[in-house]
């Protein structure tokens, strides 16, 4: 009964997180440019959901990440009593997440970004401040990574590599 909940919950939440990529991806493709600015004589467009997008892409990775945590230290807690070392073990995956957020934060620059000679800024005209260039770095590292870390894994398990079965 609870792996039946534990199934429908899972093809639930993955269909429900691809239409709304694909809904967000479909509009940032087919809906059109904003509204147009003109920077040093050059007319300059961007998409329209553009900022949807990345907003879509943040919290698909917050999720990612506060899931690992939430479920290794869920495990963590469970298997303790029964097995302390392979509890221990088990939080490698995420002490590997912490190392790999702590690396893409100190990674990250927070130098401004000057586009056609002014810097970037809010819609409102004022500055993008150095936290929000930060973010956004460690953001994109960290999705840099973990797509490596995917495809890698993707490949190993391709390559049918198993352990020879002891007698």
């Amino acid at each position: 009964m609870k792996a039946d909940l534990c199934s429908k919950v899972s093809k639930i939440s993955f269909y429900v997180t691809m239409a709304v990529s694909l809904l967000i991806i479909g509009l940032f493709f087919t809906v059109g440019f904003g509204n147009t600015e003109t920077i040093n004589n050059n007319d300059m467009r961007a998409p329209q959901f553009t900022d949807a997008l990345i907003y879509w892409i943040y919290a698909l990775t917050a999720l990612a990440i506060a899931l690992v945590l939430v479920f290794g230290i869920m495990s963590f807690v469970k298997n303790f009593m029964e097995n302390p070392l392979g509890a221990v073990k088990g939080l490698f995956g995420v002490l590997g997440l912490v190392v790999l957020l702590v690396i893409a934060y100190f990674c990250a620059s927070g130098d401004q970004i000057i586009v056609n000679g002014k810097p970037l800024s809010d819609s409102d005209g004022n500055p993008i401040g150095a936290s929000a260039y930060i973010l956004t770095d460690v953001v994109i590292y960290v999705q840099y990574a973990l797509f490596a870390i995917c495809a890698l894994a993707t490949l190993f398990g391709l390559t049918n590599y198993s352990r020879p079965v002891k007698k």
